[in-house]
């Protein structure tokens, strides 16, 4: 129809990137790659710095004269600090909550608000996008009947030097990833870091939380406040990097993993407080729905699942120890003493499940080698670069138990902290990324990569110097 036509001549894709203290290479790196969509003639970059970001003039300017013309529009804003009153917490969240506002009004302003033919997209600043995935996201955008009720969410990979990692860090990685292909995008729990959505459905949603740090998940709440009802969470089947924790020393590693992993659950602690203040706001049926898929994910398969699984080891290791305490216990109880034999059944049992669990991990190691095929061959990291060898995949393998129960021990310990501390541990603590800078400054620019994969598939591409610039206006920024 004429007006399916106008919205596909005039579609645009807003695209929100925050940062704070992330090195210029990190920063370069992820927009190299929205400069290299095949729609980037369509798309809205906003960069939002912090106001406390070191040189945040230099960097602007920096920006600028890389990307000017790169996109539709180019635009850095800088986030006044409690700029949404004293409440307002400092980190992405509040961050989002200035920039994609900003991006609205400067819209206006250029009579290019038409939310009929706009999503907006929020990622961070070590995002890595493969080629296609604004021209697949406009397609779904155009064609999804219930686009303004949807959200979309790509398949996380944390392989930006993830094999550099230690163990326990690329454990985490493999297993967030894995967990959104299982349970966050079918299950409709929240969306994960980078996700797009309408920017009618933000500005019904009164765009972003500041007085909450997740802006991921808080936002699939606030989207539910505004519909009154689940938000559908669609895939996007093209694969994004996004970085995992990291550090220079090992020191330093031990420490944003541990950083980092108790941020996440203060995060999941702080959005259910949300939930349940806000639960009459919701229908009965998507209260119900949504509190039972956010306890059973965060509460028992995040936090609980393997410390259950330990404890249950540990107390079959100690049966023989205790059988006099045991005893006792059951004469006064009157239950029932497990026999030898049903004490062998009992650990063959648990043995059993500890064996499906290391099962269940080889898919893990299996979606990870798949994503880096695919990653590879879109052009996304040069070939090999994330390679690993059979040996550390073994060593990883067995020790992705032990990692996971050292994830569950810092969840407890921060949903300790919470308890007896409250909102005073609340706050967005950015992840160090000095040492993906490191490893980016000594990798192949990512443009190179990505045109050297267009010629591959396509001998009579075009390949044009750096930075990528499109055929849209001129732009200019604004700081």
């Amino acid at each position: 129809t004429p007006e399916e036509i106008w919205r596909a001549d005039n579609l645009q894709h807003l695209v929100m990137m925050c940062g704070y203290k992330e090195p210029m290479s990190v920063i370069q790196a992820s927009v190299d790659s929205l400069a290299q969509q095949s729609v980037a003639h369509r798309l809205v970059v906003v960069i939002g710095l912090e106001e406390g970001t070191p040189d945040v003039g230099e960097k602007a300017a920096a920006l600028k004269t890389r990307y000017a013309t790169s996109f539709k529009r180019f635009h850095v804003t800088k986030h006044p600090k409690q700029w949404s009153g004293g409440r307002e917490i400092r980190g992405k969240c509040s961050n989002a909550n200035y920039t994609m506002r900003a991006a609205v009004s400067r819209l206006e302003d250029y009579e290019q608000l038409n939310l009929d033919c706009t999503t907006a997209t929020s990622c961070d600043t070590d995002s890595i996008f493969a080629p296609r995935y604004f021209e697949n996201l406009g397609y779904q955008f155009l064609t999804t009947p219930n686009a303004k009720e949807v959200v979309w969410q790509a398949p996380l990979y944390y392989n930006h030097q993830l094999n550099k990692r230690p163990f326990y860090v690329r454990a985490i990685g493999m297993m967030r990833a894995a967990f959104m292909l299982g349970f966050l995008i079918p299950y409709n729990i929240n969306t994960m870091s980078i996700f797009s959505f309408s920017l009618d459905l933000c500005i019904k949603g009164e765009f972003f939380h500041a007085h909450y740090q997740m802006d991921d998940i808080i936002y699939t709440l606030t989207c539910m406040q505004a519909l009154q009802k689940r938000i559908e969470i669609l895939m996007i089947p093209m694969p994004v990097i996004s970085g995992p924790t990291s550090g220079v020393t090992q020191c330093d590693e031990w420490s944003e993993w541990w950083r980092q992993s108790e941020r996440w659950t203060i995060g999941a602690c702080e959005v259910f407080h949300y939930f349940m203040v806000k639960r009459r706001r919701y229908s009965l049926a998507c209260s119900l729905s949504y509190g039972t898929w956010f306890v059973i994910y965060y509460g028992f398969i995040l936090c609980s699942l393997t410390l259950t699984g330990l404890t249950g080891f540990i107390n079959y290791g100690l049966g023989n120890a205790k059988k006099d305490i045991i005893a006792q216990m059951s004469q006064k109880t009157h239950q029932h003493i497990l026999s030898d034999e049903e004490q062998t059944i009992t650990m063959a049992i648990g043995l059993a499940s500890l064996g499906w669990t290391y099962l269940v991990f080889v898919s893990f190691f299996y979606l990870d080698k798949e994503g880096i095929k695919l990653i590879e061959h879109l052009g996304m990291k040069k070939k090999g670069e994330e390679a690993t060898g059979f040996f550390q995949d073994l060593k990883d393998w067995f020790l992705m138990w032990p990692s996971l129960v050292m994830y569950s021990v810092v969840s407890y310990w921060a949903i300790l902290k919470v308890a007896v501390l409250g909102k005073k541990v609340c706050g967005h603590d950015p992840s160090s990324k000095e040492a993906i800078g490191q490893g980016l400054a000594e990798a192949e620019p990512l443009p190179t990569l990505l045109r050297n994969a267009s010629a591959a598939s396509d001998p009579q591409a075009v390949k044009p110097s750096e930075p990528v610039r499109s055929q849209g206006p001129s732009t200019e920024v604004s700081l």
